[in-house]
């Protein structure tokens, strides 16, 4: 390693390409490409994944790296219980739907703490919209290559977020009987719930 050079340690600013595979089929599940890397600070940002934070610490601008990740330290096991009735009532405003709610599509919602969670809509019935706020890649083992992009001193507005969550987010939510808000877009749906908490 060259002298002076700056290598990722706490508080330090990093920006990261990389490609993200399935270690058992290969597919490629994400890609961060050099040109719009994902960025954190290291020991600051608490949505990367515990086993990327280990790989890369101690590297510098220009290193490259390659890991092999099981769920328990990458994207999570699955976990049936964020599967998620949700009352259609919560994607609604003046009796109408806010959001166009179909299968398959991803939408954020604010959990009663304010905390924004995304999940999958399953299943839409006129009662209940059945979501799925695992990680997309939960229950991977997954291979991570790539490369360190910028390595520098965070400043004070990096080290201090208003808020942060990128794919490599490991934060996992769930709604027990509602979400407060989705958003779609420009739309906007909120709702009331009783029990929404992030895992």
């Amino acid at each position: 390693m060259e002298e002076n050079k700056e290598i990722i340690d706490d508080g330090k600013f990093v920006a990261f390409a990389y490609t993200v595979k399935d270690a058992d089929s290969g597919e490629l599940l994400f890609e961060a490409k050099p040109s719009a890397p994902d960025v954190m600070v290291y020991g600051v940002s608490n949505e990367v994944i515990p086993g990327l934070i280990a790989t890369i610490k101690g590297l510098g601008k220009g290193d490259r790296f390659s890991v092999t990740l099981p769920p328990e330290v990458a994207f999570g096991p699955r976990n049936e219980e964020w599967i998620q009735q949700v009352p259609v009532e919560a994607f609604m405003r003046d009796g109408k739907m806010a959001v166009d709610v179909k299968e398959g599509i991803v939408l954020d919602m604010m959990t009663n703490t304010g905390e924004i969670v995304s999940g999958r809509v399953v299943k839409v019935t006129p009662e209940i919209v059945e979501m799925d706020f695992n990680h997309p890649f939960a229950g991977k083992t997954v291979d991570f290559e790539g490369e360190i992009i910028e390595v520098r001193d965070a400043t004070d507005e990096e080290l201090h977020p208003k808020h942060a969550c990128g794919c490599g987010c490991s934060h996992h939510g769930g709604c027990d009987d509602g979400c407060g808000c989705s958003k779609d877009g420009d739309n906007e749906a909120c709702g009331c719930g009783d029990g929404c908490n992030c895992h």
